[in-house]
């Protein structure tokens, strides 16, 4: 199972960060299970290492998750990429990331 999870408002990372605990129940971490966390938006403020979501994130992640962040969203906000945590990938757009993903087979979830 390939899932695509996209988050672009703050206040909706206990959300996302519910679904993907019981996703990850449930699709265990194999090579046929990816399940990634895209934030674009606001929500890519609360990859900065300094952000309060940070320990709640860590917790969750699984070694088949995988985090990503949108530069265009960061570019816009002002925040260096050498700010975010060491598990989020930086992609160039989060939308072209989305279409990419849905292309390759991805199930689109936005809580």
């Amino acid at each position: 199972m390939k899932i695509i999870i996209h988050i672009d408002e703050r206040e909706k990372w206990p959300m996302v960060l519910s679904n993907l605990k019981h996703l990850n129940e449930f699709y265990t971490d194999d090579s046929h299970n990816i399940i990634e966390i895209l934030a674009n938006g606001d929500a890519v403020s609360d990859l900065q290492k300094t952000s309060e979501q940070i320990p709640e994130i860590k917790k969750v992640i699984q070694p088949h998750n995988h985090l990503v962040a949108c530069n265009n969203s960061l570019k816009q906000r002002a925040i260096d990429p050498l700010q975010l945590i060491d598990e989020a990938v930086i992609v160039p757009s989060g939308v072209v990331e989305i279409v990419q993903k849905q292309a390759e087979g991805y199930h689109y979830l936005r809580p």
